[in-house]
């Protein structure tokens, strides 16, 4: 068949004329609308994914069997990526539709299935619904197992699987037993922490409520972080008296030991009670010389004056209380008590 000059060149014209605007213009084949039929209205529905690598705009979306609707773009998402899908609007979905990413074949390109819930819920999608992250899950990544079983093939993989597997073998031989009890052990030190998990959890609101106080404290301790070099300074400088110090310490507990002892403590109880009963005998014979001396004081006030008295009596006093009462005698500057003290003093014979 032949196709006339003209017929050719005004082919040739729009070719040239589409792929220079094509060229010019910063858009590809995957940019041009998609999910769009000739007269068919449709609804854009966001999906929010944890990662759309893979996914390529203009793949299909599918209901069962059915394409029914393309992904029309792409954006970034605080969770991740928002994929914008553009549905059908015969599509009939319910609104707690859930959403996979699936692979057609290990080669294929990643496809986004659209899934009715075993119980549906809602009206249909609706144009501006966002399906979210909790209602999507990923497919398997055939790239990145490929990836993870090539990196484990490798030499230097199953040199460490080996080596893992060797130590593991070593570390259980003969240990079967052993470990039995501590899977056991285990097993109820975990239904025993089960038990206690509302006394963790409050220890646990015990130790952020102290880190709260400690941090409003926050300027005390760094007050007393300040002071302590300052505080190290001085105790140094005193080094040598508190030594001083520690050493009269330590004699002095040892003094008070030896006078506390269990012998020097009944030597003092022995004396102490040696002094009382000398005491006690000192106050019975002062209080039988004092009664005397009353009594001749008495009968000496009935006297009458001018009779003559004939007085026959001795007073006998102690050398202690001599010296308490008198301060002892001096001849010649030395001192001297007793009987012959006061028979001097009496007879005036002492200077």
């Amino acid at each position: 068949m032949r196709i006339p000059a003209t017929t050719a060149t005004a082919v040739v014209i729009v070719v040239a004329s589409s792929a220079l605007l094509l060229s010019l213009s910063d858009r590809g084949i995957q940019d041009l609308p998609v999910g769009r039929g000739a007269g068919v209205d449709s609804a854009t529905v966001t999906v929010v994914l944890p990662t759309a690598e893979g996914i390529a705009i203009g793949a299909d979306v599918r209901s069962g069997q059915r394409v029914v609707g393309r992904v029309s773009s792409m954006a970034l998402s605080p969770s991740g990526a928002a994929v914008r899908l553009s549905l059908l609007e015969d599509a009939a979905l319910p609104a707690n539709a859930t959403v996979s990413v699936e692979l057609p074949s290990a080669l294929g390109n990643p496809f986004v299935r659209l899934s009715s819930p075993s119980r549906p819920a809602g009206a249909v999608l609706r144009n501006g619904d966002v399906i979210p992250p909790d209602r999507t899950q990923l497919g398997p990544q055939i790239e990145s197992a490929l990836a993870t079983f090539g990196a484990l093939m490798s030499r230097s993989g199953v040199d460490q699987l080996a080596g893992v597997v060797s130590e593991l073998n070593a570390a259980f031989g003969g240990r079967g037993d052993k470990i039995r009890k501590l899977i056991t052990t285990m097993s109820a030190l975990t239904a025993k922490a089960a038990e206690h998990q509302g006394e963790f959890d409050e220890a646990i609101r015990l130790a952020g409520d102290l880190s709260d106080q400690f941090a409003r404290e926050e300027h005390v301790v760094n007050g007393f972080l300040d002071a302590a070099p300052r505080v190290v300074a001085l105790l140094d400088v005193q080094h040598a008296k508190l030594t001083t110090l520690l050493a009269s310490t330590t004699a002095l507990a040892a003094t008070a030991n030896n006078v506390l002892s269990a012998a020097n403590t009944t030597a003092m109880i022995r004396d102490t009670a040696t002094v009382i009963g000398s005491l006690g005998t000192f106050n019975d014979r002062l209080g039988t010389t004092l009664a005397t001396m009353n009594t001749f004081l008495e009968r000496f006030g009935k006297s009458v004056h001018g009779d003559y008295l004939m007085f026959d009596g001795a007073l006998d006093i102690p050398g202690t209380l001599d010296k308490l009462l008198t301060g002892g005698l001096l001849v010649n500057g030395t001192p001297i008590s007793g009987q012959e003290a006061w028979d001097g003093f009496l007879a005036g014979g002492l200077k």
